[in-house]
């Protein structure tokens, strides 16, 4: 009878923990570059991600070209950890300059868990380009 009883709590337990969904961390971001970075560290923008690897995935457009405007250069996102400093990737994407949204996708890896992430939104130089843009990070 105890092993009866035994038994019948594992499945149970069992049949919980395979009930259970798992928390996935997703969030949201848009910005709004008039120049070349997007900090969202100095912008109080962090995110919460679950240890091991996180995806990226938005769209961005070019919302105003200066006369004389060059490029467009492509758009990096970098995300960064404000606790330790480090960096787990960069995903590359370069806008249309027809004004119509670009999607893109791409993923990190190595990340310890936490609360202190943020993207770093950026261009290797001033292109006389205004870029707006939004998405999700999630893991």
């Amino acid at each position: 009878m105890k092993n009866k009883l035994f038994s019948i709590c594992l499945v149970v337990i069992f049949s919980v923990m395979v009930a259970t969904p798992v928390l996935a961390a997703s969030n949201s971001y848009s910005f709004t570059m008039a120049h070349r970075v997007v900090d969202g560290g100095k912008n109080g923008q962090f995110m919460r991600l679950s240890k091991g690897s996180a995806s990226i995935s938005g769209s961005h457009y070019q919302s105003l070209a200066q006369s004389g405007a060059t490029g467009p250069n492509s758009v990096r996102y970098t995300l960064y950890n404000k606790t330790s400093g480090n960096s787990f990737g960069t995903v590359t994407s370069t806008p249309t300059t027809d004004g119509k949204r670009k999607s893109f996708s791409g993923s990190y890896s190595g990340l310890g868990g936490g609360t202190k992430y943020y993207l770093l939104i950026w261009k290797t130089y001033e292109d006389g380009r205004t870029i707006k843009g939004s998405g999700t990070v999630s893991n």
